[in-house]
């Protein structure tokens, strides 16, 4: 039995699509660093994420299905009394979930600007800085999270026995780790543009890098709104109803945080699929197929490929129509094709 009605749909369908984007761009991670053989330390800690992700996800579909997004009113309904302690639950699991899954997540991406960084003692030691602030932060919250109620099952089944902190507490806590992971992912999301701003790379490169990492203050806004929805629940009475807003954006801080570390790796599987197209388009050229182009004398065909970023080596490639080919209207030209490899300091 389950009870799934008011939130909870919209619960568990923003939870799957988000799981299923994470999933997909970890998928496209490990393939490109495989391939490329440049597996790393942060590819290890995003692996290191899935357990913990795994148990937030467990705790935001069961909730999904067990009392959290429904309306009070509705845990009145006879047979239906044991949901509301059920949401309470998954809610707890919720909170581990999140304060675990989140410190390597964040982990990993400041690991890929630390690799960035290289010998800039300066932007080295603000990232050691960032890593050590969040991640305390989050582990404190995690153990007042597991020592708030004693026993812990104390959180959801009203045990005479035990006793729970109040509720302001506990509320404290939460809006000093939301700080904390918000300036921690903008302090993430802008240190790449000076890092960057004099390593020798094209400017439009320099703006894609950015760009993406830029992407990280997504999960930043994802916890402002958190936040909002956090403040109301505590003067709120229709509370698993509330919490379902929380569990959403909370859990959406984590999934963006993973979706923009793996879309950071993805760079190698861009390039293939570019040049595929570009390799793609040559060919039609060369074979003479209408919108092929010549240009120079003696009906010289050239394309021009030049190496990516970071390496010091450029490719030429130039086509030139042989004289020996068939001159019948129609007919294709043979061409020659020759490769000059530039080096370069």
């Amino acid at each position: 039995m389950a009870i799934y009605a008011d939130a909870a749909p919209s619960l568990a369908g923003s939870v799957i699509m988000l799981t299923c984007l994470g999933l997909l761009t970890y998928g496209l991670r490990v393939y490109c660093r495989l391939t490329r053989k440049s597996w790393g330390v942060e590819d290890w800690i995003m692996t290191a994420a899935l357990l913990p992700f795994a148990v937030l996800v467990a705790g935001c579909i069961g909730g999904a299905f067990n009392g959290i997004g429904i309306h009070q009113w509705r845990f009145q309904v006879p047979g239906q009394e044991q949901y509301y302690a059920e949401g309470q639950k998954f809610f707890l699991i919720f909170e581990v979930g999140y304060c675990s899954a989140i410190i390597p997540i964040k982990l990993s991406i400041s690991w890929q600007l630390i690799r960035v960084a290289e010998r800039r003692k300066a932007y080295l030691y603000g990232q050691y800085l960032v890593i050590a602030i969040f991640a305390i932060m989050n582990v404190i919250a995690l153990i007042f999270i597991l020592i708030n109620c004693i026993p812990i099952d104390a959180a959801w089944n009203g045990d005479s026995e035990g006793h729970c902190r109040p509720s302001y507490v506990l509320a404290d806590v939460y809006y000093a780790c939301t700080a904390v992971n918000i300036l921690t992912d903008w302090v993430t999301a802008i240190m790449p543009v000076p890092l960057l701003w004099n390593v020798q790379i094209n400017r439009n490169t320099k703006i894609s890098i950015v760009g993406l990492m830029g992407l990280g203050i997504l999960a930043s806004l994802s916890a402002c709104v958190r936040l909002k929805y956090t403040v109301a629940l505590t003067s709120q009475s229709d509370y698993l109803y509330g919490v379902a807003n929380v569990v959403i954006w909370g859990f959406a801080e984590n999934a963006i945080g993973m979706i923009v570390g793996n879309v950071a790796t993805l760079r190698p599987l861009f390039r293939i699929l570019r040049d595929r197209k570009t390799s793609d388009n040559y060919y039609t050229r060369s074979r003479g197929l209408p919108g092929s182009q010549r240009t120079g004398p003696g009906g010289f065909l050239r394309t021009y490929e030049l190496a990516e970023h970071g390496k010091n080596t450029g490719v030429v490639s130039t086509s030139e129509a042989d004289p020996r080919g068939g001159s019948s209207p129609g007919e294709a030209d043979i061409l020659v094709s020759r490769q000059v490899i530039v080096a370069y300091d």
